[in-house]
Order: C-alpha cells, then sequence, then structure tokens
C-alpha cells in the first residue's frame, strides 16, 4: 500500500494550523497590529549588539547635543566609530526606569531588552518574527556567552520565553547557515549535500504521516517546530540564493578556541559571519552578543586596547583580576571604560564588512539598509538605570535621522524600541511599555 501518494500536505497543515488560532499569540503578547510585516522602504536589515555591564556614562556621553562632527567622540569610546560618523545617532538621558530597568543584572535581563515585560520574547525576535528570512528568521551570534553565570544572565529570549543560548563558534555558524549556499555557487554537485536531500525527503514524508493523525494542540504545535526547521534546511540545500561571484565569502579560520586572548578574532569573525549572511540575504535580523551579563569570564587586554587601559596596559597587571569586565565595572575606571571602547570597535568592523559588501535584494550597500542597535543591560558600572550607553548605526534605509546625539529627555528604552519598529515600516501600536516616541530620531 502506497500510503504516501495520499499524504497530508504541508500547506495545507500550517493553513489549518492558522486557522486554529495557533499562530497568533505572539503577535497578540505585544499588542501589536495584525499588519506587522514591514512595508516598503527604510530600513531592511537589523542587528542588535548586546554588551556586558554597562559604561563609564560621563566618558561614553562626553559629545555634545546636535550635530555630530569629525571630533565629536574623541574624548568617548565610541571614537572609533568617527570613520562611521554620519551614519551614527547617539542617545542621551534614556532611562530603563519603568522599562526593564533594575539593579540587579538578571533581573535586568528579564525585561529590559522585551520593553519592560518580563520574560516576554525579546526586541531582536520581536523584529525577526515581523521582517522574516530567507531561509531563517533570526542568527544568533556571540563571543564567550556560552561561560555565563546562567540562563537567566542571557539577555536575549525567544518567542516561547526561553533565554536563547548563543553560539560563540564562528566556524560552527559558518557551515550550519552558509556552507551549503556557497558551495553551492560552484555548480559541482555536493555529495554530501545529495546524501542530506534524501535524508530530509523521507523526514518530510514521516512527518507528513504524522500530521494525518488526530492531534492535540500541543502535539501540532511541535510538529509545526519540526516542519519549519525541515523547510529551513530544505532551503538552504535547494535554495538558490544570489551571492554574485562567490568572493567575500570563505569560512572563519578560527572557532570558538576557549583562549582568552584569540577573543579579538573571534568577534570579527561573528562579525563577518552576520555580514556574509546578509549579503546571501539568508536573513534580515542578527543579534550579538559580548558574554553574559555580570560576565567574569573573559580578561579583555587586547593589544587595540591597551594604549587606553591605564595602568592595567603593560606589564603584570594585564593578566590581573580586574581586566575581567564585572570586577573592573564597578570603579568606573579607565580600565573600564577602555572596556566598552573595544565593544565599539567590534561594531565599527561590523560596520566596514557591511559598507563593503552590495545589497543584491534591496541595492546600495548592506550598511545603507541595515539599522544597528548598540546597548547594555544597565546604564552606569554600578547598575544604574538612567543614561545608558546606547547607539544607533546605519543608514536604516534612510528612516532616521543620522549623524546627530539626541537628548531624550528621560523617555523610556521601549519608545525607542517602538520608534525602531516604524523606521522597519512595522504597523505596531506599541512595544512593551512604550507610550510613544524619541523626538527627533526618525524622518
Amino acid at each position: 500500500m502506497n500510503i504516501l501518494k495520499n499524504k497530508m500536505q504541508r500547506r495545507d497543515f500550517l493553513r489549518t494550523l492558522a486557522k486554529a488560532g495557533l499562530t497568533t499569540a505572539f503577535t497578540s503578547q505585544f499588542m501589536l497590529s495584525a499588519n506587522v510585516f514591514a512595508q516598503s522602504g527604510g530600513a531592511k536589515r537589523f542587528v542588535m549588539v548586546y554588551y556586558p555591564n554597562g559604561c563609564v556614562r560621563d566618558k561614553w556621553h562626553s559629545y555634545n547635543v546636535g550635530a555630530l562632527g569629525s571630533g565629536s567622540f574623541d574624548t568617548s569610546p565610541l571614537q572609533h566609530l568617527n570613520s562611521h560618523i554620519t551614519n551614527v545617532v547617539t542617545f542621551k538621558n534614556l532611562s530603563y526606569v519603568g522599562h526593564g530597568g533594575s539593579s540587579g543584572h538578571p533581573e535586568a535581563c528579564r525585561a529590559v531588552f522585551s520593553g519592560g515585560v518580563e520574560y516576554a520574547t525579546t526586541f531582536d525576535v520581536a523584529i525577526g518574527e515581523a521582517l522574516g528570512g530567507r531561509l531563517t528568521k533570526n542568527m544568533h551570534v556571540g563571543v564567550w556567552s556560552s561561560r555565563a553565570k546562567g540562563a537567566e544572565y542571557m539577555p536575549f529570549t525567544d518567542k516561547n520565553g526561553n533565554k536563547i543560548q548563543v553560539s560563540d563558534n564562528p566556524q560552527q555558524v559558518y557551515d550550519s547557515l552558509l556552507a551549503d549556499i556557497v558551495g553551492s555557487s560552484s555548480g559541482t554537485p555536493d555529495p554530501e549535500a545529495e546524501r542530506r536531500k534524501k535524508v530530509l525527503e523521507s523526514l518530510h514524508e514521516n512527518l507528513d504521516l504524522l500530521q494525518a493523525n488526530a492531534l492535540n494542540i500541543k502535539q501540532q504545535g511541535k510538529l509545526l517546530s519540526h516542519e519549519e526547521a525541515l523547510n529551513y534546511y530544505q532551503s538552504t540545500l535547494t535554495g538558490t540564493l544570489d551571492i554574485g561571484t562567490g568572493s567575500g565569502f570563505s569560512r572563519p579560520v578560527i572557532g570558538m578556541t576557549g583562549v582568552d586572548a584569540d577573543a579579538e578574532l573571534i568577534a570579527k569573525a561573528q562579525m563577518r559571519n552576520i555580514a556574509m549572511a546578509f549579503q546571501a540575504d539568508i536573513t534580515r535580523t542578527a543579534s550579538f552578543q559580548f558574554m553574559g551579563a555580570q560576565d567574569e569570564s573573559l580578561k579583555l587586554n587586547f593589544p587595540s586596547i591597551r594604549p587606553y587601559m591605564g595602568d592595567y596596559g603593560s606589564g603584570e597587571k594585564l593578566n590581573y583580576n580586574e581586566v575581567r569586565s564585572h570586577v573592573s565595572s564597578h570603579n568606573e575606571s579607565a580600565l573600564f571604560d577602555s572596556q566598552t571602547r573595544w565593544y565599539n570597535m567590534m561594531v565599527s568592523y561590523l560596520m566596514d564588512e557591511l559598507a563593503v559588501r552590495p545589497d543584491v535584494a534591496y541595492g546600495g550597500t548592506l550598511l545603507d539598509n541595515t539599522l544597528i542597535l548598540v546597548m547594555s543591560e544597565v546604564g552606569g558600572g554600578n547598575h544604574q538605570q538612567e543614561n545608558p550607553g546606547i547607539y544607533v548605526a546605519g543608514g536604516a534605509g534612510g528612516a532616521i535621522q543620522n549623524g546627530k546625539a539626541i537628548d531624550a529627555m528621560n523617555n523610556g528604552m521601549s519608545n525607542l524600541y517602538l520608534d525602531i519598529a516604524k523606521a522597519f515600516g512595522l504597523n505596531w501600536g506599541r512595544y512593551g511599555n512604550s507610550y510613544g516616541g524619541i523626538s527627533g530620531f526618525l524622518r
């Protein structure tokens, strides 16, 4: 008996789930409008960058409000963004108070990144769900995030309320997202890919058999998750994504070594993975995580920041415990300031990578169409909730007023989230505890 000839069509299965209301919970959770997909124009790609333990706020915000010039960041850890200063918007006097702020790191991670709603889906995931992607909705990568003290110290939360465990291995990220696509550009059949296609076909057939059975709602939801995963891998293997000549795509030369001195190379490899994934149009949303909140695992003593590390920039002190992020944060010293400088150096590297790559889907460069949000879970090194070190970078499709510093007038972080969603053309009525926008940010 050839039962497979009578199998339930996958598209019909998905439509049945939608009619049953299984796909509406996420949208209603944040009181978003029904139309959550991006309209024409505006930003097309989103990167959310997390760094731990806040910053030395007086140093970070040493620039003046108004138009940014060539010397605006000279006394700030943002200095290394000078080459992209016309594509940067900085904020003074934003507030986490009432928008997820807390005096404790894990408590802050429960809500700061989800608009003040504890344990809810974080903003990066909400944007990814709204924008979608050719192969995956979200790409999460990190540096030393696997050394986090616990899941509660992780910033990002998925749509099911679970903390996201981020991959620290650039080679693993490349192999899972890019290897098959880049390899397919040569036109030579890959025996390994052909073998995987056959395995996927068998899994799809088995899934079809399961879908034909009478299942309860929870079971159907689990099957939908499997369906999405199989479709992703099937698309990866059979997709015809345009990556041009294939130049600019290569497997990272470094994985997650666990050696402190390698962290800068790993960070750059992960930033490059994001740029390659955007160029291949695999996804429109990526999240980058520097370690976990209250991090004490990585010594930040790289040659690139030693000139800014004060007494800890040479000799025996280079390897003192104080060169770890959380340990130095409460002193709010030159050492801590140099560490936040390093995070911005890596963001500048990401912008460099995006600026030299064409956006084959939307025209211009990837940087032209990308909006990058950089933030921490607390404001200052002593867990302050006011005036956190936050900025937005990238061309954002012309949707924002770039090259300026804005006084947010103590508005909440959720208001900036809502404005960023509007920069993507999303018709969200609100996000989290938002009650408006940030004056002077959107065009």
